[in-house]
């Protein structure tokens, strides 16, 4: 009978990869750094494996996060974002407990984390390229449920984590003025885990459930604005394509520049 609950190593690979990215740009320039602090606003949905491929389901997440951008001159960029994140893993499965669980609980909350490289390798009058190199992750906290239905009291404690990173090329456009577009292709990565323990009465159990994004391809379009000298909005959407279906990342951010 089965309980429904209604409502890594790839991480030391992408922090080489960011200090790989830094690395191939320019070296920094003498002028005072520039600081822009701002807020973002993401959403992401991926489709998701697990059991070693053996099941899949859906996975979103919403990030409101507050950001710290540096720029050192020469088309280099580090930015840094802290702030909190909704996951839903909404279908996954827990079948090596006491009781088989079902996850149908909507969003769980987080501790997101993030850091961003930018690094300008090519630049003429019109257009720039960029290196870029991304990875974001959520430290969720414990959630709780009870198992309804039994003779004997149980609940269920969920605990997910689970990191994103990208590292890939981005073309940008400088030739309209305060309305600057960018067109992104990315090498994509999505690994986490859901941590469950179940009580009911005298039995016990726990599951790490291991899980990774089906995508491995972001192609984004971007544009920024500038408001004001002070005030910049920005905005992002990237489609990540898999067998059978493509996975979506859509982005939002304001940032202010302090001189």
């Amino acid at each position: 009978m089965g309980q429904r609950i209604r409502r890594p190593h790839h991480a030391a690979g992408l922090v080489a990869c960011l200090l790989a990215l830094a690395a191939a740009g320019p070296a920094f320039s003498a002028d005072r750094p520039a600081f822009k602090s701002g807020l973002g606003l993401e959403y992401l949905s991926h489709a998701i494996s697990w059991d070693e491929g053996a099941g899949s389901s859906g996975f979103s997440a919403v990030l409101v996060t507050a950001r710290q951008v540096v720029g050192f001159g020469s088309g280099l960029d580090l930015a840094l974002s802290a702030g909190i994140a909704l996951s839903d893993f909404d279908g996954l499965e827990f079948r090596r407990l006491p009781i088989s669980l079902d996850y149908e609980s909507g969003f769980a909350t987080g501790l997101a984390l993030g850091a961003e490289a930018r690094a300008t390798v090519l630049r003429s009058r019109t257009i720039e390229i960029q290196a870029v190199g991304r990875i974001v992750s959520s430290i969720g906290f414990t959630k709780t449920w009870p198992l309804e239905g039994f003779a004997v009291e149980g609940t269920a404690e969920g605990k997910p984590t689970w990191a994103q990173a990208s590292a890939g090329p981005r073309l940008v456009v400088k030739s309209l003025g305060k309305f600057v577009p960018s067109v992104s292709v990315s090498a994509d990565w999505l690994w986490g885990r859901f941590a469950m323990t179940e009580t009911l009465g005298e039995l016990s159990g726990s599951q790490n459930q291991s899980v990774k994004g089906k995508s491995v391809i972001d192609i984004a379009l971007g544009a920024e604005y500038e408001l004001s000298p002070r005030f910049t909005v920005e905005g992002r959407l990237g489609i990540l394509p898999y067998s059978g279906g493509a996975d979506a990342v859509v982005s939002f951010g304001v940032l202010y520049v302090f001189r």
